[in-house]
């Protein structure tokens, strides 16, 4: 079983967000509630301020509002709404000079991308609190990077080029992130399979 943090995209995303270009507060206030617990929980993954990740969060469906007009179509609605929660709180940490304290963990290049607890790891062997342990960190002593790239993918369940639209990078870049991620886990611990781990068609 993959872990389901994320609400999975439904066919209406595309509806929604066309109803909302053309004015519709409903649409809007649908979004908003399929979504805004999911960005909150995302952006949370950079900044440990929750007013400040909240405040991120409804600057971007209002500006996805004030835009509505000109705003294009995206072909990933959810992977729209992470990207720009992504990109406000790393544009709003640098405008506010949040940084070196412990209301923001830090920023831009600098990004540390939150670890993985014990409770959300599932693995196919016998779930000892030892062996989750083990996994969470072995999980949270990979890069910020792969650490993020992992996330999405796995958490998530976003696609590769949904992920290098969010991450902001080609989606080559994000296959050599996982298999980094892959690398690091095969040779720490080869016998441990982990399910959500093992989607070679993805990387490849």
């Amino acid at each position: 079983m993959i872990p389901q943090e994320a609400q999975p995209s439904t066919n209406n995303d595309s509806q929604l967000w066309q109803q909302l270009k053309n004015g519709s507060e409903l649409a809007l206030g649908k979004l908003i509630k399929k979504y805004f617990n999911l960005l909150q929980n995302y952006g949370y993954k950079f900044v440990r301020n929750e007013d400040f990740v909240k405040d991120c969060v409804q600057e971007v469906f209002v500006e996805i509002w004030s835009r509505r007009q000109s705003i294009s179509q995206p072909d990933s609605v959810r992977a729209y709404l992470l990207s720009s929660v992504r990109k406000k709180i790393l544009r709003e940490s640098v405008r506010q000079k949040i940084n070196g304290d412990d209301k923001i963990i830090n920023i831009e290049n600098d990004l540390k991308f939150a670890e993985f607890s014990p409770e959300l790891i599932i693995i196919e062997q016998e779930n000892t609190q030892e062996t989750i342990q083990k996994v969470s960190g072995l999980l949270n002593s990979l890069p910020k990077r792969q650490r993020e790239v992992v996330y999405l993918r796995f958490y998530q369940n976003l696609e590769r080029d949904e992920i290098a639209q969010i991450m902001g990078v080609n989606a080559q870049s994000v296959s050599n992130l996982l298999q980094a991620a892959f690398k690091t886990i095969r040779e720490n611990w080869s016998g441990l399979i982990i399910h959500y781990l093992f989607l070679i068609n993805f990387i490849s």
